[in-house]
């Protein structure tokens, strides 16, 4: 009897948590569609009045709007400490508006229309993106707070406003006003003091990708190339994508892009390529071991099999070590160390074979290829380069060449030793933010949209792309080094295919679904019609 009212108990504070989560949700969408629309009443001003459009006003727009930066924040910590069951799409893409890096508003529109002034164009700018906020907004709350009963003090955003009064500094001042009575709301948000790790500096993790940024105007970059910077394994990690010059988008080249993006579909994808990207230095480490271990036994390598084996299981256990470190960073959420568990299950058992036998059996290259071929479909299905097949498989290791080859494994290990170091000190805001946003599965490709041909052909456009390609070809902490360079491209249904005919079970490793995952597919967040992009119908205004 006890264990049914504990049940009860617990299935009331789940549905009226889940309820209560919906509620927030709906309120605080409520909130800033009527705040765009009460800010929209100005914007008609401008077009009644052609004589007040100018680069004053409309900045000052722009900085009436930003009083509600810090309130948004607060709604996504509110909302997220609560439990929040899916990915605040509606809130996010408000968020990466009035929050976003440039620190700015002007976002100016790109048209035909040469003829159009500065001041003109800043204004088309913000109604491009105020039409495509206010649409998920508006669809949000059609969709998810039907029947829904708002407190009118909690959502309204309509003060009284004199004919005479429509101007931008009276805005600014009204806005202060709503920012100040709803915060006045939140102070046990504003007393806990991390609402600002909701910023898209951190979301976007900013200040790791342009840390080696000299000059960033005009969406013209310069790469400082001359020293060791912190996780640029990271930040070069090549994308499985292809510009028609055959160059490769890295992470750098989709930071560039999405910095700027107020789409908030581009986010979720985002976040779980960069934490998956962490994984890949450590990944590749163990391809080329596991290649390694191969190579010493095929037919004409029983000359230095020998000798080399002892130093081989001392590298081996290393990585077994870096592969602990890494686990224990937890830049995955709980529920998805269980792969890396079973990555390293794996390896230990295969090292441990490799110790006691002479020879490898067929089932150990069946288990060193099926190995291989997981960490292969885990990038691949996340959209990031890694292929099975590397130079050393193509070549036999002889007495000439051991050396050489040991010590690039080595020059690697070394690599990977100062990336989890360097990647120690960022391990807070990847916690925080596998944390927060509950990320549990990931699949990149399950995003049809992003990153499309049209995007994708004007990246490889860009100054930026050159600049951010050379870099990556000639940092010196460059991973892909000698015998060890990747040879073959790959494909996303490659992983497909390759499933397909394999035999074995991967139930314990599979990674594309969880009963607990945040609702990442929200029906909403493929409704939106209206998606104005980056670098194709606006970019920010400098002065």
């Amino acid at each position: 009897m006890k264990l049914l009212l504990y049940l009860t108990f617990m299935m009331y504070l789940y549905v009226f948590s889940c309820g209560y989560t919906n509620y927030l949700q709906c309120s605080h969408t409520r909130y800033f569609l009527n705040f765009f629309n009460h800010n929209e009443r100005f914007l008609l001003e401008f077009e009644n009045n052609k004589d007040y459009i100018t680069i004053e006003n409309v900045m000052n727009y722009g900085k009436a709007l930003q009083t509600h930066s810090k309130v948004i924040m607060i709604f996504l910590d509110d909302l997220i400490n609560n439990n929040i069951g899916n990915f605040p799409y509606t809130l996010m893409t408000v968020n990466m508006y009035l929050n976003n890096v440039s620190g700015s508003l002007n976002m100016i529109t790109l048209n035909e229309d040469d003829k159009k002034n500065d001041a003109e164009k800043l204004l088309e700018g913000y109604k491009v993106i105020h039409h495509a906020v206010k649409e998920q907004l508006r669809d949000y709350i059609n969709q998810y707070c039907k029947n829904k009963l708002f407190y009118e003090n909690v959502v309204s955003c309509n003060p009284f406003i004199f004919q005479n009064q429509y101007t931008t500094t009276n805005l600014i001042t009204i806005n202060n006003n709503l920012k100040d009575r709803i915060l006045m709301k939140f102070n046990l948000t504003i007393k806990r003091n991390s609402y600002e790790y909701y910023h898209p500096k951190y979301i976007l993790f900013y200040d790791i990708m342009t840390q080696q940024i000299l000059n960033n105007e005009n969406n013209i970059i310069k790469i400082d190339n001359g020293q060791h910077i912190v996780l640029n394994l990271l930040r070069f990690t090549p994308l499985n994508v292809k510009c028609t010059d055959g160059t490769r988008l890295t992470i750098q080249d989709v930071f560039e892009y999405i910095k700027y993006d107020f789409n908030s579909k581009d986010v979720l994808p985002y976040i779980k390529m960069v934490i998956v990207a962490t994984f890949r230095p450590i990944a590749i480490l163990i391809r080329n071991f596991l290649t390694l271990i191969q190579v010493t036994f095929s037919e004409n390598s029983d000359s230095v099999t020998y000798w080399l084996k002892s130093t081989l299981i001392k590298m081996g256990r290393k990585i077994i070590n870096y592969l602990i470190e890494f686990i224990s960073l937890s830049v995955f959420n709980e529920e998805r160390t269980i792969f890396l568990e079973s990555i390293s299950s794996r390896f230990i058992q295969i090292l441990n074979f490799y110790t006691i036998i002479k020879d490898l059996s067929n089932i150990d290259n069946k288990n060193i290829n099926i190995l291989i071929e997981l960490l292969s479909q885990f990038f691949i299905k996340n959209k990031l380069y890694f292929t099975p097949d590397i130079v050393l498989t193509k070549e036999n290791i002889t007495e000439n060449n051991a050396d050489d080859i040991k010590n690039q494994l080595e020059k690697i290990m070394q690599k990977v030793v100062i990336y989890l170091f360097d990647l120690k000190k960022w391990n807070y805001y990847f916690n925080f933010i596998a944390r927060k946003f509950k990320i549990r599965s990931f699949s990149v490709s399950n995003y049809n949209n992003f990153i499309d041909s049209k995007v994708l052909d004007y990246i490889c456009n860009t100054e930026a792309h050159s600049e951010i390609y050379n870099a990556s070809e000639k940092y010196s902490n460059k991973i892909d080094i000698g015998h060890y360079e990747d040879v073959d491209d790959v494909n996303e249904d490659y992983y497909y295919y390759w499933k397909i005919i394999t035999t074995f079970n991967l139930e314990d490793v599979k990674d594309d679904h969880d009963e607990n995952e945040i609702n990442t597919n929200d029906s909403f967040e493929n409704q939106s019609t209206y998606k104005p992009l980056y670098m194709i119908d606006y970019l920010p205004y400098n002065i």
